[in-house]
């Protein structure tokens, strides 16, 4: 049995001070909707409206699964132990977690031909199962993986299978058909020079007349410094990702994997290597331009962590224990995969 986890007791001097300049009526909004990666920015979003003192009940972690529905369909790109992390997260820091899928995932979209993009589900407020979209798109052809670019026309897996997937979720919510909802992304200035562009504040993409739903970036203008003391802080494990030695929470088999990360997966993962791989030869089109996977991975070696097996282990685990997600004080340790560049979108 996991125990709710408490407000830190002890504030030490590093611990975040309010500034009056980023506050938001947070108390105007009926719900919080946390887009939740399992990832350290996504974590970082939901401790801090906690440390700001929103109520438990008036938060939601709303994540993704971007292979298809939750504990049903196999994992292709993505890490087999998030959606347990997800939920093990949620249990111990008493928020309710919500999942929204693309029918198909990665996998159906990619081998997409002739035919539309699939309709999105997600679970309700009530606990049922919604289903939207489907319907209007184009009918096209994909058979190519997403290309590492900033352009989410040909990046599609993040508009397809998240943005998108969410959006639809939410237009679709009958609970949230009129009132006023606040969504948090974790999108941060010091990623990169596009992100250091992007609003920390706007309408979301969801609001309409009918309903008020803002969009705010809430630690866009946190260090990565600042984004694990807060995780030391409520002494929260990094996902397993982070203590293999990779730099990102996004897929296993991300498509801005650099060789290192490549190496690392066809040592933890040999299968699903090998079938990204064949797939490249199969669509005579590769990942990153100009090289195939294989030839990546060649050019480097996996990372330490990847040599211990019960890490590796969890890692690779459909079910990640509930009592693994606290640390007991002065047991938090930064991960190896901590203050690395690479692995992300530019």
């Amino acid at each position: 049995m996991s125990t709710l986890l408490s407000l830190p007791q002890v504030r030490t001097e590093q611990a975040r001070k309010p500034d009056t300049r980023d506050l938001l009526p947070l108390e105007r909004y009926e719900k919080i909707l946390v887009s939740f990666s399992g990832g350290k920015d996504s974590l970082a979003l939901v401790l801090d409206l906690l440390e700001r003192g929103v109520p438990r009940d008036r938060i939601q972690l709303w994540h993704q699964c971007v292979d298809g529905e939750a504990g049903v369909d196999q994992p292709f790109v993505d890490w087999p132990c998030t959606e347990s992390y997800v939920r093990a997260v949620g249990q111990a820091l008493g928020v309710r977690v919500l999942f929204q899928w693309r029918l198909g995932g990665f996998l159906g979209e990619m081998l997409k031909e002739d035919a539309r993009t699939r309709p999105v589900r997600f679970e309700r407020q009530d606990g049922s199962i919604g289903q939207a979209g489907g319907l209007k798109s184009k009918v096209g052809t994909r058979r190519m993986f997403p290309q590492a670019s900033g352009n989410l026309a040909v990046r599609w897996c993040s508009a397809v299978l998240k943005i998108d997937a969410m959006a639809l979720a939410l237009n679709n919510e009958p609970a949230f058909r009129s009132g006023r909802f606040l969504v948090l992304t974790g999108e941060r200035r010091e990623e990169s020079a596009n992100r250091a562009t992007y609003a920390e504040r706007e309408p979301h993409r969801c609001d309409c007349t009918r309903r008020r739903v803002d969009a705010w970036r809430s630690v866009i203008d946190w260090s990565e410094e600042k984004v694990w003391d807060i995780m030391r802080r409520w002494r929260i494990q990094p996902h397993p990702a982070y203590r293999l030695g990779f730099s990102r929470v996004s897929c296993l088999t991300c498509i801005f994997a650099g060789p290192d990360q490549w190496a690392s997966v066809r040592k933890i993962a040999p299968d699903r290597f090998a079938r990204i791989a064949a797939y490249e030869r199969e669509f005579g089109c590769t990942i990153k331009q100009g090289m195939t996977v294989e030839q990546l991975a060649d050019r480097s070696t996996p990372y330490p962590a990847c040599d211990d097996p019960d890490l590796v282990s969890l890692a690779m685990s459909s079910a990640y224990p509930t009592d693994q997600v606290v640390v007991p004080p002065g047991e938090w340790r930064l991960p190896p995969g901590a203050f690395k560049r690479g692995g992300g979108p530019t």
